[in-house]
């Protein structure tokens, strides 16, 4: 028994009314290499000067995220709900990045992974250890950015 004929078309580049796409593979496995797809299509491509910069781009995202988490408004008593209001936006921007540096880390590149753990480690270290211990030191207010 014969299969019924079907309605595709098939003529150059033409499959079913639409056009064939190149199909990108994606790595679900951790892997070396400046060829990378990371956050946006087409960045950084296949330029070893943008995979450096992409690299640097997520070690400063990752600090700037450390650097929010360590930035702790008070709240006022004379204002509650725009310091609340502050404290949510803060909070909102900071997963918000936070959030980006983990779709970074999901493109599966040791060298992203590597830039965002080390850009977390040295903003912990710097914001938590080393402000935190000079603003014991000058008996500072601490939790101010």
């Amino acid at each position: 028994m014969a299969l019924p004929p079907t309605n595709t078309m098939h003529s150059g580049n033409i499959t079913m009314g639409m056009p064939r796409r190149k199909k990108m593979m994606m790595h679900m496995t951790f892997y070396w290499g400046k060829d990378a797809l990371i956050l946006f299509k087409g960045w950084p491509g296949t330029n070893t000067g943008m995979y450096a910069l992409a690299l640097v781009f997520v070690f400063f995202l990752a600090l700037l995220v450390e650097w929010l988490a360590h930035c702790n408004l008070k709240m006022t008593k004379s204002d509650v709900a725009s310091s609340g209001l502050a404290q949510m936006l803060l909070y909102t921007l900071r997963v918000g990045l936070g959030f980006m540096v983990m779709l970074a880390i999901m493109s599966f590149n040791v060298g992203v992974f590597l830039a965002a753990v080390s850009g977390h480690a040295l903003g912990f270290f710097f914001f938590r250890v080393i402000v935190k211990s000079s603003n014991n030191n000058t008996d500072a207010v601490s939790g101010a950015c």
